[in-house]
């Protein structure tokens, strides 16, 4: 039973690569046919064809009984491997299958090479984001990296104590290497992490990081020199190598030998490359030799023309408040009265308009309007100005309400 809800732990994220980790599972399974599977998945993974009839995959497996390569199909189509189209009998490696199968093929090894621990990691890292896994799917794989570097600091404090000069000397140079690879993957995983850069959680752990590269990469370096000084002054104490000895053996020995001996410590020169003064001054000569041109003069100015503006136009709505206001000041009167007058397109806008005046100033509106509209249902004869009939809306005047503003 969980303590704390399911979003609040790893469970989510774990789900949805459940899909593809079962492919894994159906592709490996139990028994001995496993090799066979894995093996059978990679051959079809570099066939030029995408559709596959099982001709053509008995044909790719020739080292392989029929028989056993159609049992193989049908095991791999089980596993979502396959994918089989019954219209045209052929078979189709799934997208997964694909990135199940490059992967099959990056893990042929015999083990995990701790000294390429985090470049492994820093590789799932752009896997995740290849695959648009969530971004805590990667910063997940940071922490773990920076766990590696604690444990080679640990490790090399503990060989300290116990004075184990061969066992320090390599614990040291692969302290080193993750050092470097731990800076690669933070400049090659910027963009991702910029992501968390207000996650002051995120904040803490890549403080962290840089507090273990500059420790660990310090105490590697300090192990190293001290194990390098300290085998320089046994082998002067018990050899008894002079100066003379040492330029006799350089040279008597090849380029490559003395590369060799000093290929792990020694750090090349700084140098700056002697400059091709011909090309230099060439360069220069081109630069002089250039046409400088003046740019075009402005143009003159000139006076832009200012047309007026144009008069405010009364607003339809408003007008006809003030002109159904004036009506009702006489007394009742029907709204077909006003509005059936004029024109067939005049009488539809002031319809138009007392409804706009209606709904802006009436009782939707802000209810600003001296005007009562009593809707009835009788219908009103017109049969006039092509009005049929019209609805019976009388209109008077509120009682004891003061005159509207104009303005």
């Amino acid at each position: 039973m969980l303590t704390v809800p399911e979003r609040f732990t790893p469970l989510p994220l774990v789900e949805q690569a459940l899909p593809i980790v079962a492919m894994f599972a159906g592709l490996v399974g139990h028994g001995r046919l496993a090799r066979y599977r894995v093996a059978m998945l990679r051959e079809l993974a570099v066939l030029p064809r995408a559709r596959l009839p099982i001709r053509a995959i008995h044909d790719s497996v020739p080292w392989m009984e029929q028989s056993s390569v159609t049992r193989l199909v049908r095991d791999l189509r089980g596993a979502g491997l396959l994918a089989y189209d019954s219209r045209g009998e052929w078979y189709q490696l799934t997208r997964e299958a694909r990135v199940v199968a490059a992967v099959c093929g990056a893990l042929t090894t015999s083990g995990v090479d701790y000294t390429r621990i985090i470049k492994i990691l820093a590789a799932t890292m752009r896997l995740a984001d290849a695959m648009n896994a969530p971004a805590q799917v990667a910063y997940a794989t940071f922490l773990s990296a920076i766990a590696v570097l604690e444990f080679d600091h640990d490790e090399l404090r503990r060989l300290l104590d116990d004075y184990s000069d061969e066992s320090l000397l390599e614990a040291a140079r692969m302290a080193e290497t993750h050092v470097e690879d731990m800076r690669s993957l933070l400049d090659e995983q910027a963009d991702m992490f910029a992501r968390f850069h207000g996650d002051a959680q995120f904040l803490d752990h890549d403080q962290r990081a840089h507090h273990m590269i500059a420790s660990l990469g310090r105490l590697a370096a300090e192990v190293i020199s001290s194990l390098s000084m300290r085998a320089g002054m046994r082998m002067r104490g018990t050899l008894r190598v002079t100066r003379e000895d040492l330029r006799d053996m350089t040279a008597r020995s090849d380029a490559e030998a003395l590369a060799a001996l000093v290929s792990d410590s020694a750090q090349a020169p700084v140098f700056v490359p002697a400059p091709d003064t011909v090309a230099a001054f060439t360069a220069l000569d081109e630069y002089l030799s250039r046409e400088r041109r003046r740019p075009p003069p402005p143009p003159e100015p000139t006076d832009l023309p200012l047309d007026a503006a144009d008069a405010p136009q009364a607003d339809p709505a408003d007008s006809v408040a003030r002109a159904l206001e004036e009506l009702v000041a006489a007394g009742d009167i029907g709204l077909h009265e006003w509005v059936v007058c004029g024109t067939w397109e005049g009488a539809v806008g002031r319809m138009i308009d007392a409804v706009e005046a209606w709904s802006r100033y009436g009782p939707p509106g802000d209810n600003s309007m001296l005007v009562e509209f009593d809707t009835r249902r009788d219908l009103c004869d017109i049969g006039e100005r092509g009005v049929g009939w019209f609805s019976l809306t009388v209109l008077r005047k509120p009682a004891g309400q003061p005159p509207r503003d104009a303005g």
